[in-house]
């Protein structure tokens, strides 16, 4: 699919939307000011992922959650594992570098910021097509990128060919890179667009 510059504009507005919310809620959550950069944003083809995302036989920190609604999809953020160690430092206000493998304490941290993460794109896309999503409960993977995006991919239900990429930073701590990807139900990405007035 080729997305002209309103569908360009409409995507890029809500990566901005997205990121001001993530970082309002992430200054709350480490009681520090958070700046998030003007996220990239595009659509790719679902092959082309893990090439946007990096090596498939390099581990990564994934929070993925289910969303529901009239345009149901799979959303995930991944963490390159040394932004994640940063995010749990800082929670902990620690300089020890946590074992993101086996530590449940740090897993937990994880899950909880992930989740901070894909709810405010999550809510972005709701505000901006009118279509209300609705997140389910996250889930958190440590693992190589092309295991869990196997993993994704053998849940239930039809994606659609191509995925909402968004590549965003944060500064006012060390700066931690992460990438939010919506992998839209088959049809689904038709429906937001459409809601988009496009």
């Amino acid at each position: 699919m080729e997305l002209n510059q309103i569908q360009r504009d409409a995507l890029k507005e809500i990566g901005n939307i997205g990121s001001g919310n993530a970082a309002t809620a992430l200054s709350m959550l480490l009681q520090r000011r958070i700046d998030m950069s003007v996220p990239e944003v595009w659509m790719l083809d679902f092959e082309e992922v893990s090439k946007t995302i990096g090596l498939l036989d390099a581990a990564q920190a994934v929070v993925y959650v289910k969303v529901e609604g009239e345009a149901s999809g799979k959303a995930v953020f991944f963490f390159p594992l040394e932004s994640a160690e940063i995010i749990v430092q800082s929670l902990f206000n620690s300089s020890e570098h946590p074992d993101l493998f086996t530590s449940e304490i740090a897993q937990s941290a994880l899950k909880e910021v992930g989740n901070i993460m894909v709810s405010s794109f999550i809510i972005a896309l709701t505000q901006f097509s009118g279509i209300p999503l609705q997140p389910s409960v996250p889930a958190l993977a440590v693992d190589m990128v092309g295991a869990i995006l196997d993993a994704i991919l053998l849940e239930e239900g039809e994606i659609d060919d191509q995925v909402l990429f968004i590549d965003t930073q944060m500064s006012g701590v060390p700066q931690i890179e992460g990438q939010f990807i919506f992998l839209p139900d088959e049809g689904s990405l038709n429906k937001l667009l459409g809601a988009f007035g496009i």
